[in-house]
């Protein structure tokens, strides 16, 4: 299993209108747990594609400084 989920704000009109509101609320569920066990709620995430000609250089900052796993393809 992926460590995150990223879903392409322009890829959202592919989903229904219940579908949409169903992913709202699942966000909604996720940030109140987050927030009761007192973890931070309102992370920021930079995202890039795997094949942008510079990833290979992220990912080898990444994994400078410990924060590089091998996703997960099962």
């Amino acid at each position: 299993m992926n460590k995150y989920i990223v879903i392409k704000n322009d890829d959202l009109r592919y989903l229904t209108a219940t579908q949409i509101a169903n992913l709202v609320d699942i966000v909604q569920d996720i940030t109140v747990c987050r927030q009761e066990e007192g973890r931070k709620f309102n992370n920021t995430y930079l995202v890039i594609n795997r094949d942008e000609p510079y990833a290979d250089h992220v990912i080898e900052i990444m994994k400078e400084h410990g924060h590089w796993e091998e996703p997960n393809h099962d």
